[in-house]
C-alpha cells in the first residue's frame, strides 16, 4: 500500500477555519509575549542606567 488512506489528506472547509484560528492565536501569543519580554528588558535597562541594583532571574 503506496499511499495514505483519503482521511489524511482531505479537510473540510471548517477544518480548515479550525485551523487558521488556532495559528493566528498562536502567532497573537506569541507577538504579546515578545512586546512583554521587551518591556521588561527595558525596565532593567533603565535600572541599570539609573544605577539601581538590577537582579536577573536566573
Amino acid at each position: 500500500m503506496n499511499e495514505y488512506p483519503q482521511q489524511y489528506y482531505v479537510y473540510s472547509p471548517a477544518q480548515y477555519q479550525a485551523m487558521q484560528w488556532q495559528g493566528t492565536v498562536g502567532t497573537l501569543m506569541g507577538v504579546v509575549m515578545l512586546i512583554a519580554m521587551g518591556a521588561w528588558a527595558l525596565s532593567l535597562v533603565k535600572k541599570a542606567f539609573k544605577g539601581e541594583e538590577v537582579k536577573f532571574p536566573l
